[in-house]
């Protein structure tokens, strides 16, 4: 495994998961997935590498192994990451904690200053939790599993609910 070497030192990186979080499926083109409506807002700060004018290192961690390199190309938002880190590329999957310290390790970033968002309670939350990083469930569904107690962050419905969150509790001026 190779660490990118490229990456300025900052104190906060915020991952993405891709599947459910960021990629839904779609029928209306050749990829099979499109971005959900509200990644508008998150995508930008990720692309300007700021939140609440603090720099920010970014990145998508998943389980989808390395095809997701071909489909965040082709949707044109691969630019907003500083890292794309697929079971692939560790030989692990989430929620093992090797695979979020891999991420937090390329960016140069301590674990308490990494957040992980994903749509898996299990997978995304609570294993990006347990590693040491600031988890938050994207809930896009209804089912409340009584595991989500177990949660330091609530939970939300939508990323523009997180990405407010994230603006006025974690990463603050």
């Amino acid at each position: 495994m190779q660490i990118p070497t490229k990456i300025q030192q900052v104190k906060y990186a915020v991952f993405l998961d891709a599947s459910g979080t960021l990629l839904q499926s779609s029928v209306s083109n050749a990829i099979g997935v499109q971005l959900y409506l509200d990644t508008k807002n998150i995508l930008h700060a990720f692309k300007e590498r700021k939140i609440n004018q603090i720099s920010i290192a970014t990145g998508v961690i998943t389980n989808w192994g390395n095809r997701i390199n071909g489909m965040l190309r082709a949707l044109q938002v691969e630019s907003c990451f500083d890292v794309i880190i697929s079971s692939d590329t560790v030989q692990k999957t989430k929620p093992d904690p090797s695979i979020y310290h891999y991420a937090c390790t390329c960016l140069k970033v301590d674990p308490s200053h990494a957040i992980h968002i994903g749509d898996s309670l299990l997978d995304d939350a609570l294993g990006a939790q347990n590693a040491g990083l600031h988890g938050i469930w994207l809930k896009r569904g209804n089912y409340l599993p009584e595991e989500a107690k177990n949660l330091i962050h609530p939970y939300f419905s939508n990323l523009n609910d997180i990405f407010q969150y994230i603006q006025n509790k974690i990463i603050v001026s």
